[in-house]
């Protein structure tokens, strides 16, 4: 495995971000907006960028702000102007979108040969809302730092029940079960290459091989909208707006990603439109007591799961990698400190937050993709 450095300079800018770490900032969407054109000025870039995840990108746009006063920590949104620079080099390459495209990149950055990778050193960190297989002394490591849950979501207006069973919902992802009482049920897939596509998929107990072969006919893998009742092409994950008009529709929803929408956080763009979450086997997403406005995530709902941020392995003891990241390293972890500005974005704490155990291979597609 190819070892790479990120090479910066601590000393007295250490000691400087450190001394701000709690002063917390207004969120925004980038590190910076409005570009091209791009900052020439060094000072623009933190020290620390990364790209990925659709799920957790408003969250670590909050402990981006509040990490060193939005200094070190540089989270580029899933969705919105491409390309994107994130660093003062030559970093200018096309925005990846979810967790899949943000582990590719993380891979060509910190792990492919440099006369093959055309973002060298431009990427430090990958968010990611799906896990990986244990690869001992794999060439990256999933850290976790929040937990949270996924389940379905339905037009407000819809006749279509607010609690299902699990096996009423896997029935309706395989095409079994097309009217759920006597109203019609359309299942969507959201787009290819998500963490939160991946965690649905595994817990309906279908594949993107199957959908691809064509074993579930209300299923849609193509790029095109087709007729409601035969099928709908993949939607952006936690967009709401998709259910509008839609009675029939049934999406999966990041419970931590409704929440955040609904809170009114700077920067969080609110996309819930008409989607209702729905309970899972009578399981309410949220916690006992919680109403709306004030949702809490519920940390006991059926399809949980964490979220990590995916580093290279080689770089687990690096000073900046370290201090964010890793909670067994030299200096704990900022990033799990902020466990005011996790819950505020609708996850829920863990107590393995930091945890380095989980090493496994990173993606070598490579980037850009195909």
């Amino acid at each position: 495995m190819q070892v790479k450095s990120l090479g910066k300079a601590v000393g007295t800018a250490l000691a400087a971000v450190l001394a701000v770490t709690a002063v917390a900032t207004p969120a925004s969407a980038d590190p910076f907006t409005g570009f091209p054109p791009y900052p020439t000025d060094p000072a623009a870039y933190r020290i620390l960028a990364g790209t990925g995840s659709d799920t957790t990108q408003d969250v670590l746009n909050g402990l981006g702000a509040a990490i060193g006063g939005g200094t070190v920590l540089a989270s580029w949104d899933a969705r919105g102007t491409s390309p994107i620079k994130t660093k003062a080099t030559n970093c200018v390459f096309q925005r990846p979108n979810g967790s899949t495209e943000g582990n590719r990149s993380l891979w060509a950055s910190k792990v492919q040969a440099p006369a093959a990778s055309t973002i060298e050193e431009c990427v430090d960190f990958a968010r990611s809302s799906s896990g990986t297989t244990l690869v001992a002394g794999g060439n990256g490591t999933w850290i976790p730092f929040a937990l949270d849950a996924v389940t379905y979501a339905i037009n407000e207006n819809s006749d279509l029940p607010t609690n299902m069973s699990l096996s009423l919902l896997q029935n309706i992802y395989k095409c079994v079960t097309r009217t759920v009482g006597s109203f019609p049920v359309q299942p969507l897939l959201i787009q290819p290459g998500s963490g939160t596509r991946q965690f649905w998929n595994q817990q309906m107990g279908i594949t993107d091989a199957e959908i691809a072969a064509g074993d579930y006919p209300c299923l849609v893998p193509a790029s095109a909208t087709v007729p409601d009742g035969t099928g709908v092409a993949p939607v952006q994950e936690h967009d709401g707006r998709e259910l509008t008009g839609h009675n029939s529709y049934v999406m999966p929803f990041s419970i931590a990603q409704h929440i955040a929408q609904g809170n009114s956080m700077a920067g969080v763009e609110d996309r819930r439109g008409p989607a209702l979450l729905g309970s899972i086997n009578t399981v309410s997403p949220y916690a006992a007591g919680s109403n709306p406005p004030n949702e809490v995530l519920n940390p006991a709902f059926p399809l949980n799961r964490r979220v990590y941020n995916i580093v290279a392995s080689s770089e687990l003891t690096e000073e900046w990698i370290d201090r964010v990241f890793t909670a067994g390293g030299s200096f704990g972890s900022l990033l799990c400190a902020q466990s005011g500005v996790i819950t505020s974005y609708g996850f829920a704490t863990i107590g393995d937050c930091g945890s380095t155990a989980l090493t496994g291979n990173l993606n070598t597609t490579g980037w850009p993709p195909a």
